[in-house]
């Protein structure tokens, strides 16, 4: 039982009279609390029988009334009352008695607007008095109930929202989807009008409907809604009025469905389309659909492609019509390719334009769909220009082979086989019909043909005689449509075009090169240009070919001298060497001096054609690099210095060399008794620098070398002193033996940083294969 506290009692009569009644009846004052409960409704309430005047209305009805309205959406309309959204209230609900016996009752609730208690508002609660007999009352009302359960759940799981508004366009009622909708509270819209909900500019628009509605209409139209947050929402709106029995319009049911998301879908896939559409019509690529065969839609470009001016001379047409017939086929299986979804690669197809002319097109179709039914698109592009551009790529690969070839045969072949392999070659990779090559007969006096193929007997001389100026080096080209002799010619040989270009290098003419045509009658710049540069290579060829001639010539006349020089002069140098030794014996004083000097000056020839005879042989040979034993030469070189003090501690070694490689130790300390003087001393020594090269060391305690000569010494004819002589030749032989054998040679301090305390030349030798040290 609640207690409430009596705050006034100021209409006892008017409550003695309401508590008679068997009916609940709630006067609310004009301040919103409670004026009077009668003892019925305190009773169903359970409430303290004594009058709670002066209590919070609000606090009475939410706590006290309400919860005993089964019907939630009736107590939420008393509340949208209490809360002046509303003005008047009423409905059929069903009540719960505190014992849990529940029965339908009649509930209204109305504003006092005249009289001495203005701005009082009644709430009257009775029994449905339409119900006949207690028990088919309690199965009328079971079946009520469940059907009102049944209508409840119905529409509070609707995914569409529902609103109901009165004749004036308030908001009577709405369903839970209807307020997520909008984002209001079910409680905050009762009472709300329609056009609270909708921007102001769309005000007028709704205040339309709504006479229409008047008028009996019913209506499906989209509406954008203005939700709590602000944001707009679009929906799909099906309204209908609410006419009574007597035709009064009571208001409207509407059925609201949020078509947010679609509106987002369709925006998106317009803007899909526009962007598709945008690339199709602008893209610079021949672009057709074709359906059941034939086209149904072509872009600017594939209109520019066929030669069309507008899509209606091509739409409609066959899509195999537009491809020559021997392609057809291949088209045909093409189509049925794209229809079942399969990928097909680039394709190459000669595509006949509306005037008849063809063009070569690359293109690839895939399978769309175009009003819903299945079809192929095709991209397609011109490559007009890039088959040409391959044509010209291939022509200009010919004439380079051609070029290549001639060049090649004319640094490998005798003079026949390159004058046979040019002409042949031109014929064949230019395609011409005939031609011949003629050089200078000296025995005859007159030209005469070298070789000859397809071109008639007699050409060039009845060619010279039409040309004259021929022999001067100036090509010359007889074509159709030139003056009455050449015309003459040509008709005599049966040719159509006739080219003579000389054979000419160096300013010297070696021949003739003359090129027929059947067919073409002239010849383009472009093959102008090739046919003099195969005349400029031809004539480049015989010029090597004689140019080499004159080399083993003059090579053989340089054998002749240099074997004077190294045998001859070498047997003279050696009889002279012992009657020096002679007189050295037997002359004494000043004239034994002099014998001395001219033995130093044979001693000088003999070494000068030693190395002369050394560098020959190390140009002339052919023989291989062969493992050497590194070790046994070393020593057997050191043999034949007997009386020099040589330090070396070895051991075996197999490297890369040949039978020269005695001279480079023959020279190196040569070099170092030379310059040394009496007393010098000579160290060998061979180091690993790694698993596969060695470095090999001759050092001396001579006057060693500057700096500034360190590389200068080891090439040809240069001495310390700046002076050229052949006696650097030693030094120079070494350096092209040790290149010879894969190595370098360089000069260093015996001791860094003091060259006057001798020198120490260094050089690398590569290890034969994986024999290394034993």
């Amino acid at each position: 039982m609640h207690e409430y506290i009596l705050a006034h009692g100021d209409i006892p009569a008017l409550s003695a009279i309401l508590d008679a009644l068997d009916e609940g009846v709630l006067i609310i004052g004009p301040e919103n609390r409670v004026a009077c409960i009668n003892r019925h409704l305190q009773r169903f309430l359970d409430i303290n029988q004594d009058t709670p005047c002066g209590v919070d209305a609000d606090l009475v009805i939410r706590r006290d009334l309400v919860p005993r309205i089964c019907e939630e959406s009736r107590g939420k309309e008393i509340l949208a009352f209490l809360s002046g959204r509303l003005e008047t209230v009423e409905f059929v609900c069903t009540l719960r008695s505190p014992d849990g016996e529940v029965e339908q009752a009649r509930c209204s609730c109305r504003t006092v607007h005249e009289g001495p208690l203005p701005g009082t508002r009644l709430i009257h609660i009775c029994p449905d008095r339409r119900r006949s007999g207690a028990p088919e009352r309690r199965r009328m009302e079971e079946i009520l109930r469940e059907s009102e359960n049944r209508y409840r759940f119905l529409i509070e799981n609707l995914n569409e929202g529902i609103w109901m508004i009165d004749a004036r366009g308030t908001t009577v009622f709405a369903n839970q989807k209807m307020a997520d909708i909008l984002g209001y509270p079910v409680a905050d819209m009762i009472g709300m009008p329609v056009s609270a909900f909708v921007a102001e500019e769309d005000v007028g628009a709704v205040q339309e409907r709504l006479r229409r509605r008047e008028r009996g209409m019913r209506e499906v139209f989209e509406c954008e809604f203005l939700q709590k947050s602000g944001a707009r929402v679009h929906t799909l709106v099906a309204t209908a009025p609410i006419i009574d029995a007597d035709g009064t319009l009571r208001g409207s049911l509407a059925g609201v469905l949020d078509i947010t998301p679609q509106k987002i879908m369709e925006e998106q896939l317009r803007e899909s389309e526009e962007k598709y559409r945008s690339l199709v019509e602008l893209s610079a690529e021949a672009t057709l659909i074709y359906r059941d065969g034939r086209i149904a839609y072509v872009n600017p470009a594939g209109m520019r492609l066929l030669g069309a001016s507008n899509p209606a001379e091509v739409i409609g047409k066959a899509i195999i019509e537009i491809f020559r017939p021997e392609a057809r086929d291949r088209v045909g299986d093409l189509i049925s390719q794209h229809l079942q979804g399969e990928e097909t690669p680039l394709v190459e197809l000669p595509l006949v334009r509306l005037d008849g002319t063809t063009v070569p097109v690359e293109g690839r179709g895939t399978r769309t769909f175009l009003e819903g039914r299945p079809a192929v698109q095709i991209v397609m592009r011109d490559i007009t220009h890039r088959k040409r551009a391959e044509e010209q790529l291939q022509a200009s690969n010919r004439h380079l082979l051609l070029l290549n070839r001639i060049i090649g045969t004319s640094a490998t072949h005798s003079t026949g086989e390159l004058l046979e392999t040019a002409l042949d070659q031109t014929l064949d990779l230019l395609g011409y019909d005939g031609g011949a090559i003629y050089c200078p007969d000296a025995a005859r006096g007159r030209r005469t043909p070298y070789c000859r193929r397809n071109i008639p007997d007699g050409c060039l001389e009845r060619a010279e005689s039409t040309l004259g100026e021929f022999w001067v080096g100036r090509p010359c080209y007889l074509e159709r449509g030139g003056d009455r002799d050449a015309a003459l010619l040509l008709r005599e040989t049966g040719l159509a075009a006739l080219a003579c270009i000389p054979l000419a290098a160096e300013s010297e003419v070696f021949g003739a090169l003359l090129i027929g045509s059947r067919d073409r009658g002239s010849f383009s710049p472009g093959e102008r240009a090739l046919l003099e540069a195969i005349g400029r290579e031809i004539g480049a060829g015989l010029l090597r070919r004689m140019l080499l001639r004159r080399l083993e010539a003059a090579n053989r006349e340089a054998n002749l001298y240099l074997d004077i020089l190294t045998h001859d002069i070498r047997n003279a140098d050696n009889v002279a060497n012992i009657y020096a030794d002679t007189l050295i014996d037997e002359l004494e004083g000043e004239a034994a001096l002099h014998a001395r000097k001219l033995k130093d000056g044979i001693r000088k020839s003999i070494e000068i054609t030693t190395n002369v005879a050394t560098i020959r042989k190390i140009h002339e040979s052919r023989v291989g690099l062969t493992p050497i034993d590194l070790h046994a030469v070393i020593l057997d070189e050191i043999t034949h210095f007997a009386d020099l003090c040589i330090h070396y501690d070895g051991q075996p070694v197999m490297i890369l060399a040949d039978d020269l490689l005695p001279e480079v130790f023959m020279n190196l300390i040569g070099n170092a008794v030379k310059h040394g003087g009496p007393g010098v001393e000579v160290t060998v020594a061979v180091e690993d620098r790694d698993e596969r090269t060695v470095v090999v060391t001759v050092a001396d305690t001579g006057p060693g070398v500057d700096d500034a000569m360190k590389e200068a010494i080891f090439f040809r004819f240069e001495r310390e002193s700046g002076r050229r002589g052949s006696q650097g030749l030693g030094l120079s032989i070494c350096r092209m033996l040790i290149a010879r054998y894969g190595g370098n040679i360089w000069v260093e301090d015996r001791v860094p940083g003091h060259p006057e305390e001798g020198a120490a030349f260094r050089f690398t030798l590569r290890k034969a294969g994986c024999c290394g040290r034993r």
